[in-house]
């Protein structure tokens, strides 16, 4: 099973952020082992919950990413599941105090893409938001978090973020760390 948005292939170097669940008593460091050695991995990130790794892939443009995912990495034995989210925008943080942060989330937001400038510009200043990537058609968005612990990333979450009216959902994905 597998979720992809259609896109559409403009020549430009393309990126993508894939969700991966193993199938149940896969091994999972053999699984990591393969993806990481995949040309186009640029990371590959152990998580807890719903999907069990989060691949960072680049590649020359969409066509070639949509086949790296499409041959090798729907391929690697032991893969149950994925979620392609592939990027439009990746944009960093503004705040940070250079402390470093022990919990790291990411969270998959749908948003209302006629507010996604105005919305962009309030993620990139707050607090616990490292890193954002505008997906699907600008109609979510999947951020980077980094807090002292998972509560304080919830709490960002459903104090400063999810107030928000352009956001319209948000589902949060635990990381077991991530650069």
């Amino acid at each position: 099973m597998s979720t992809q948005p259609e896109i559409s292939d403009s020549g430009a170097p393309a990126g993508a952020l894939v969700f991966l669940r193993g199938e149940k008593g896969a091994d999972f460091a053999e699984i990591h082992s393969s993806l990481l050695l995949q040309d186009g991995v640029a990371a590959c990130i152990p998580m807890l919950g719903d999907w069990n790794i989060l691949l960072r892939l680049a590649a020359k443009d969409r066509e070639s990413l949509k086949r790296l995912i499409d041959e090798r990495i729907r391929s690697v034995n032991g893969v149950e599941a994925f979620e392609a989210h592939y990027c439009e925008e990746t944009w960093t943080a503004s705040s940070g105090d250079g402390v470093e942060q022990k919990a790291a989330a990411c969270a998959v937001l749908d948003v209302d893409s006629g507010s996604l400038a105005a919305l962009v510009e309030r993620l990139r200043a707050t607090a616990g938001v490292t890193e954002g990537n505008v997906t699907d058609g600008g109609k979510k968005m999947v951020l980077f978090l980094r807090g002292n612990s998972s509560r304080e990333i919830r709490n960002v979450l459903g104090g400063e973020i999810r107030p928000l009216s352009c956001v319209l959902r948000i589902k949060l994905l635990n990381a077991m760390n991530f650069q």
